[in-house]
């Protein structure tokens, strides 16, 4: 136990009814009747023509099927509760809901000032509402659709529909676009087709249907049609939980190359309307580099002792588990029977995440953890890789969503008579990303499965924002990028990362809300390193990598959560040349960047390392600092807090707290000085959060306390429309000095999830920070954007004197409303307040507020 522990607050109490949360947004100026009318008729029109055509498709099919078509309906505002009146049509069905952000104004539709002043160049938000329809339902909306324009009332029951006529900004059919062109699918056949596979893997994801009887009528209608093209089902998963049905198929090269050439457009499968996307499979962007190998001149390492179980749980792909930094550390659970067939050489990005979670990059000479970690393999060598070593994917013989989904479940439940593989396990590591699924505005299967298991186990998974090693346009000649001084060069190519941010989005399953997404700073412990003809873009420590994927993440939450050290990138002049200043990314094994241990050149070699770098590398260290959390409540669970720690699961507690390690720093005044400027100065804060999430992540900082900070923790359950106070009283000799002080608030909670509705998390908690007595006001992120997710992180400073009287505190509000529908079950969450002061003002605040924080909890203990 540390000599200054962190604080355990008492309990709240009994949950009060929380005040309602007020607010509004700017007016919406929405087209005339005559004005939709004029602009929607033809599209309605082109609606029945389509049913028409597939109706004599049909025809050609197979008998008895009846034409269905998925409709989109585009608004601009929303249409609440627009599902109930979907469901009040027979021959409906309700696919879901996403919403819709940065729609450009037009003359029709745009937001207005108070004083009616129109605001063209604010961009607007809708809803994309997706309905599966037969022709009688659609005859019933036309219907619908002429009383609106017609101005008469609709019947009884239908108002959301007119609702939906006055926004709606475009009607249109799911298509073969929508199914192919923007999933990345294309490129991956082409690429195949090229190498003249004989077959090609995909997935198809489908629409879900409601019932099973439905799921299986799609399903043989695919197999049908994936048969009639020479090809092959090879496997199917369901999970109704977050609504999701795919099959994976085998096609036939030729059938592939007539879909590649447009003809195959119009075959059956391309056009099936019970299809969402094509998808590839094993699209994985969690990948190690080049070559570069040095061995591993520390010490040697003496055998391990007796170790911990695992509370960390690895999926990536299989480490070398013999290797002399990994050797009886590790607890391998292969089930899938995939360890004769990986090569040695070939475990690259395995090894160097176990190396990284136990030892931390080697070159800080860190202890090792004291505890094992699992391993599940989810990656296998590319079979289809041209480079040696072949990087690793996601298997092509299998969906990745079935296999994570069956490697938690393994986890925490039995099977037969085998137990749960690690039940204590609370932290899982996924440093992966699917290179194809950047994230756009609807939450990716595999993301919706994590914030779906995450609520059901109880347990927290550290996710990559992920990896996009571009070019950098640096805009000068070679010789002039040669001549610039270190900030201007630094200040160039934050501007040119920044400015690319809609290629460098979130790679799937980044953009999940329950878990914790984890970027990269632009730091190692390698030393002083000089690449020949690199350029080091620079100067400042703790700047986000030039190679993270950049947020917002769902429904504008803050993503990335936290930043992480993941190496220093380097920049090489491009091999494109040019006088644009085009520079790549560094790619090779040598340093600068994290010493991690890796196979050897030759079989038996157990000792050799190399030099990586990237967001997979952060958030293997997010994982480490969460098992040294672990133990940290373990040592407080086993003392006076035993009762508080154990009221939520430990990897609530370790969310919260790896995110109240975070703050902007240094590295948030140097963006705002480069960023900056009149245009965006509204919503800086808002802007730069897809920069830096909440903050560089300092996790010394909540292990123990100081005599000039002092950190509290409390949790608690709430129901909907409920509330608890939480309070953290004030240093007495704190009132009436002038210094520095700093409140660090961190709320943090799973949420059960609504996969009908475009909200998604059925529970938004949130807290309001009573800090008034001290005199402090909100800084980094922004106040609105910090609501939007599953943790809360503020901070507030202020050196002005303030005076209080003791027994004065930091009052915390924690409340709990519904977000997606009913919210039944009561929601756990946790809670950190840390209070910081300056050294110089001679306080230590570290024991005064301990010493009443006990009284309080005697107080509460006594009056119970």
């Amino acid at each position: 136990m540390p000599e200054r522990p962190l604080l355990i607050l008492p309990s709240p109490g009994e949950p009060a009814r929380r005040p309602k949360k007020t607010g509004g947004g700017g007016n919406l100026h929405l087209p005339t009747r005559e004005r939709q009318t004029e602009r929607l008729t033809p599209k309605f029109t082109v609606l029945t023509e389509a049913f028409d055509a597939q109706r004599a498709r049909l025809q050609t099919e197979a008998a008895g099927l009846i034409p269905e078509e998925v409709v989109v309906l585009e608004t601009v505002g929303p249409v609440d509760d627009f599902i109930v009146a979907v469901r009040g049509i027979r021959g409906l069905e309700w696919l879901g809901e996403i919403e819709e952000e940065d729609i450009p104004p037009d003359d029709d539709f745009f937001t207005m000032t108070a004083k009616g002043a129109p605001q063209r160049e604010k961009t607007l938000r809708g809803r994309v509402f997706l309905i599966l329809s037969n022709q009688q339902a659609l005859q019933q909306i036309l219907s619908l659709w002429d009383a609106w324009k017609r101005n008469r009332a609709l019947p009884y029951g239908f108002g959301k529909w007119a609702d939906l006529f006055a926004k709606l900004h475009d009607v249109r059919l799911w298509g073969v676009h929508d199914r192919l062109d923007e999933t990345g699918v294309l490129a991956d056949w082409q690429e195949r087709a090229t190498h003249d596979e004989d077959v090609i893997p995909c997935e198809i994801e489908l629409w879900f249907r409601g019932t099973a009887q439905r799921r299986q009528a799609g399903r043989a209608r695919i197999t049908a049609l994936v048969s009639a093209l020479q090809g092959q089902v090879l496997h199917e998963a369901v999970i109704e939980e977050i609504a999701y049905h795919a099959l994976l198929v085998r096609l036939p090269v030729g059938a592939v190359r007539q879909v590649l050439e447009q003809a195959g457009r119009e075959t059956a499968l391309i056009q099936c309307e019970q299809i969402q996307f094509f998808r590839a499979t094993g699209q994985m962007a969690g990948i190690v580099g080049e070559e570069g190998r040095e061995p591993d001149t520390s010490a040697a390492r003496a055998a391990p002792g007796p170790l911990g179980e695992p509370v960390v749980a690895l999926f990536d792909g299989l480490p070398l588990q013999n290797h002399n930094r990994l050797a009886g550390r590790l607890v391998i659970d292969d089930p899938d029977g995939i360890e004769p067939s990986y090569p040695a050489a070939e475990r690259q990005h395995g090894t160097a995440m176990a190396s990284l979670i136990l030892h931390g990059d080697i070159k800080a000479a860190e202890p090792p953890l004291p505890r094992r970690l699992y391993v599940r393999p989810i990656l296998r060598p590319n079979p289809h890789d041209w480079r040696h070593p072949r990087w690793e994917s996601a298997p092509e013989d299998g969906l990745l969503v079935d296999l994570v989904h069956r490697a938690v479940r393994r986890l925490y439940e039995s099977d037969n008579a085998e137990p749960a593989a690690a039940p204590q396990v609370c932290v899982i590591n996924l440093s992966i990303g699917i290179k194809d699924r950047p994230f756009e505005s609807a939450l990716s299967p595999l993301a919706r499965l994590l914030d779906w298991l995450a609520w059901e186990y109880g347990v927290l998974f550290l996710v990559s924002a992920g990896n996009h090693a571009h070019s950098v346009e640096l805009g000068l000649a070679p010789a002039a990028v040669a001549a610039t001084p270190p900030a201007a060069l630094q200040e160039r190519v934050i501007r040119s990362v920044a400015a690319d941010a809609r290629h460098r989005r979130l790679l799937s399953p980044a953009e999940a809300v329950n878990v914790l997404t984890i970027g990269a700073t632009d730091q190692d412990a390698s030393g002083t390193v000089d690449v020949p003809r690199a350029i080091k873009p620079f100067g400042e420590r703790d700047l986000p990598s030039i190679i993270n994927a950049q947020g917002m993440g769902y429904r504008r939450s803050i993503k990335p959560d936290v930043l992480c050290a993941g190496g220093r990138v380097v920049l090489l002049e491009s091999l494109r040349g040019g006088q644009n200043g085009s520079y790549d990314v560094y790619a090779q094994g040598l340093a600068p960047g994290q010493f991690v241990a890796c196979p050897g050149a030759a079989a038996g070699d157990l000792n050799t390392c190399r030099f990586m770098r990237g967001t997979s590398n952060a958030t293997a260290l997010a994982s480490r600092a969460a098992a040294q959390l672990y133990d940290v409540l373990q040592e407080l669970g086993a003392g006076d807090g035993a009762a508080v720690i154990d009221d939520v699961p430990r990897a609530l507690w370790i969310k919260t707290l790896l995110v109240h390690a975070a703050s902007w720093g240094r590295a948030g005044s140097v963006l705002e000085q480069t960023l900056k400027n009149p245009a965006n100065s509204r919503q800086f804060k808002e802007y730069v959060t897809r920069l830096l999430g909440y903050g560089v992540a300092d996790w010394t900082r909540v292990k123990e306390c100081t005599p000039f900070r002092v950190t509290a923790l409390g949790c608690g359950q709430l129901q909907a429309d409920q509330t608890h106070i939480h309070r953290l009283p004030l240093p007495p000799s704190l009132s009436g000095r002038q210094g520095k002080r700093r409140v660090t608030i961190t709320l943090g909670w799973f949420t059960s999830v609504n996969p009908a509705h475009q909200s998604w998390r059925r529970a938004a908690l949130w807290f309001t920070p009573g800090t008034d007595a001290l005199n402090v006001g909100r800084k980094e992120a922004d106040w609105h954007a910090v609501q939007r997710g599953t943790v809360q992180h503020e901070v507030l400073e202020g050196d002005k004197a303030s005076a209080y009287v003791d027994g004065d505190a930091i009052e915390v509000q924690v409340s709990c409303r519904p977000d997606a529908g009913a919210l039944e079950q009561a929601v756990p969450y946790s809670l950190a307040i840390s209070l910081d002061v300056a050294e110089e003002i001679g306080v230590d605040i570290y024991n005064e507020v301990r010493t009443r924080v006990h009284a309080a909890r005697i107080g509460i203990a006594a009056a119970g």
